[in-house]
């Protein structure tokens, strides 16, 4: 069975939401297009060392990175620690023409520090969705590997929610790749949250009749910016992320 392939192998540690009422946006906030922040996924190219990333030598100028160093595609996994399944979400439609569509909301508020506070909502349709066991074989949808091979792709719906300090108001918007690696001074992730769904196959290691009709959906929440300032003892501490389910479910035959 074929494997996923991707530029970007980051898989968060815990995973991710936010509600739909969240999405809400202060009156106070000045507002910029999406394009702000999409536009920069995929664009930060990570120049490695021995040691792992060099910050210093990495750049902006992806996602082909002629001037060296390798680029990542925006995250794709979001994994529940119970249930052992990982959802794979393409919510900025960045593996292939899928007719992904993308809109949302950017907006901006001045810190009294002269940082800007940033919050992102992206709502997409037609992503292709699909999903793995803990042994990373497929139990809903088919991999992108598999896609490109003819199978029918599964389409599903994302609500996300990203918000993290920028070093300015009107300054350019990070790649996310970069604000979690190389966060510049005064940048730093405050929440990552991702609600999704879908209904489309079911595989034979979910333990049904290959094409069963099923169901997945995802909610996660990341408090990031939170679980740095709560007690150290309490569970947000441990686990910036206080939400992460990922459940497929056959929805008939």
């Amino acid at each position: 069975m074929k494997k996923e392939i991707f530029r970007n192998r980051w898989l968060p540690v815990g995973t991710v939401l936010l509600a739909l009422s969240s999405a809400t946006v202060p009156a106070s906030a000045a507002q910029r297009v999406l394009s702000d922040f999409t536009s920069r996924q995929g664009a930060w190219c990570a120049v490695f060392s021995d040691e792992g990333v060099d910050c210093v030598a990495s750049y902006y100028g992806g996602p082909d990175c002629a001037g060296g160093g390798f680029s990542f595609t925006f995250p794709q996994f979001w994994t529940d620690p119970k249930s052992g399944i990982t959802a794979g979400i393409d919510a900025l439609g960045q593996l292939d023409d899928f007719g992904t569509t993308v809109d949302g909301t950017i907006s901006e508020n001045l810190l009294p520090s002269g940082l800007a506070d940033v919050k992102v909502i992206v709502h997409s349709s037609n992503a292709l969705t699909r999903a793995f066991d803990a042994a990373f074989e497929p139990v809903f949808g088919y991999t992108f590997g598999e896609v490109l091979d003819g199978a029918e792709p599964t389409l599903g719906e994302a609500l996300m929610q990203v918000t993290f300090t920028n070093t300015a108001p009107a300054a350019p918007l990070p790649d996310f790749n970069q604000l979690l690696i190389c966060p510049a001074p005064g940048q730093a992730l405050e929440v990552f949250s991702m609600r999704a769904r879908a209904s489309g196959p079911l595989r034979a290691a979910f333990g049904v009749p290959e094409g069963t009709p099923g169901r997945l959906e995802v909610t996660q929440t990341g408090l990031i910016g939170t679980s740095a300032l709560v007690n150290p003892h309490s569970r947000l501490a441990v686990d910036a992320f206080p939400a992460e389910k990922a459940i497929v479910r056959a929805t008939g035959r």
